[in-house]
């Protein structure tokens, strides 16, 4: 290393003072990987070609009685079965044997070949983080986790006073779900049933026809007021929230929000005039080391590197688990010696896939027109 400044003598007779310090640049925290995590929500040793789960999308029928009107026997189905198939990933990295020779003692900066595993567990560990919001059923991300935006489709909207899918128009404050996930439809009425009031999703509708459809809020609609998320944010989010909790059980509530960090500066800035609440709850993401949360009507909100630009997600981690093949997320092997081309060779894999329970209980704020 020399400067146009260096003079030759000091460049033939001084030598750079090499820090054995190594400074890693290349990590960041994510939270939802965190949460899942922390809420235990890790299933291992799980087997078969893939995975299903059984959902009951509607109830039975009752009918009128005055205590001596006929009775009517008849099979019920109430259930639909999704089902997804195991994907994976792997990292490897390998040193040859010349090379872990030269790489010891003090001519080591960099302890390359001790550290090897633990880099690629942690370079894992980054990437299964970001799978969180991937579309699994998207062209060329067949061997991708199925994420957040596997069920989050929506290119038209919700007519404002109808409920009609209609071309994506900026008066119209909610998203028509179009996705298919695990198998199954997340359109309105895809499997029977009807909006028995008002216009979905307020008013009343019958279990099966929304027992799989996600709230999508078009945050930049007129409808709140304004045509920028700037403008909308409390507005949009707060709908979202609500609307998304029309079903929910104790376990199944919306709990945190994570959006586009534009987004969320955007936010912090229209809520400086506004009391803004702080939240420390107990198992909420300041307990794993987040700072960066603030709370609307009971949920956390914050942000995210890895999620999708200009849009944010309302998750409820109760209904997210992550299955696993293996007996530990993640499995280490090696190092294995290949004495024709004289290298240690290392890997990390995993397989499994992520689970979320009906797209019902979560939402997403995205501009649609």
């Amino acid at each position: 290393m020399s400067s146009s400044t260096d003079w030759a003598r000091s460049i033939a007779t001084t030598i750079v003072n090499h820090l054995r310090e190594e400074e890693v640049a290349s990590l960041r925290k994510y939270k939802v990987f965190a949460a899942i995590e922390g809420s235990g929500n890790v299933r291992t040793n799980v087997s078969g070609r893939g995975f299903d789960w059984e959902i009951q999308y509607r109830n039975q029928q009752p009918s009128g009685n005055n205590g001596e009107t006929p009775r009517s026997f008849a099979r019920q189905n109430l259930w639909k079965r999704a089902e997804l198939d195991f994907r994976g990933y792997q990292v490897s990295d390998a040193i040859y044997r010349k090379e872990m020779l030269e790489n010891r003692g003090t001519q080591a900066l960099v302890a390359v070949a001790g550290k090897m595993a633990s880099r690629l567990l942690t370079s894992m560990e980054q990437h299964l983080s970001k799978e969180v919001w991937t579309d699994g059923t998207a062209a060329g991300n067949e061997l991708r986790y199925h994420g957040m935006e596997s069920f989050m489709g929506a290119t038209q909207t919700l007519h404002v006073t109808t409920g009609a899918a209609q071309t994506a128009n900026a008066a119209d404050p909610f998203g028509a779900p179009s996705d298919t996930y695990a198998g199954l439809s997340t359109a309105l009425g895809a499997y029977g049933g009807s909006q028995t009031s008002g216009v979905w999703p307020n008013g009343t509708a019958d279990p099966e026809f929304d027992f799989y459809s996600p709230v999508i809020v078009n945050y930049t609609s007129t409808y709140f007021g304004g045509s920028t998320w700037a403008a909308n944010c409390v507005k949009a989010v707060r709908e979202a929230i609500h609307q998304t909790r029309r079903n929910d059980s104790k376990e199944d509530q919306v709990d945190m929000a994570i959006i586009d960090r534009k987004m969320f500066i955007d936010f912090l800035n229209t809520l400086d005039a506004k009391e803004r609440v702080i939240v420390s709850k107990a198992n909420g993401l300041r307990s794993y080391g987040f700072t960066d949360v603030f709370e609307l009507d009971g949920i956390e909100i914050s942000q995210e590197v890895g999620v999708t630009t200009n849009a944010g997600y309302g998750l409820s981690i109760g209904n997210v688990e992550l299955l696993c093949m293996a007996g530990q997320l993640l499995e280490s092997e090696g190092p294995f010696y290949d004495e024709t081309s004289q290298q240690y060779r290392y890997v990390v894999s995993t397989l499994g896939n992520l689970k979320f329970k009906s797209p019902r209980n979560f939402f997403k704020l995205v501009s649609l027109a």
